[in-house]
């Protein structure tokens, strides 16, 4: 099953693949598999949308799903 993933500049730090791309993920795929998979701290991650929708991080992933992946806001 394959899904269209976009992760944040900021991840970089971290080693994980940034930019937009596609994934493919087995049955029964969550958000913590995904963060686990792109080497992305769960405890950096601001935020995880799904097809325009705020989701947990227990959300299980459908085919073609679009997931966004940004961290908590910083500024100055």
């Amino acid at each position: 099953m394959k899904i269209g993933v976009e992760v944040n500049d900021f991840f970089r730090r971290y080693d994980s693949k940034v930019g937009k791309f596609e994934l493919e993920i087995e049955p029964n795929f969550n958000v913590l598999n995904l963060l686990e998979r792109l080497n992305i701290p769960a405890d950096k991650v601001g935020f995880v949308i799904v097809n325009q929708k705020k989701v947990d991080n227990d959300y299980i992933f459908s085919e073609n799903d679009s997931v966004y992946i940004s961290p908590f806001a910083t500024g100055g």
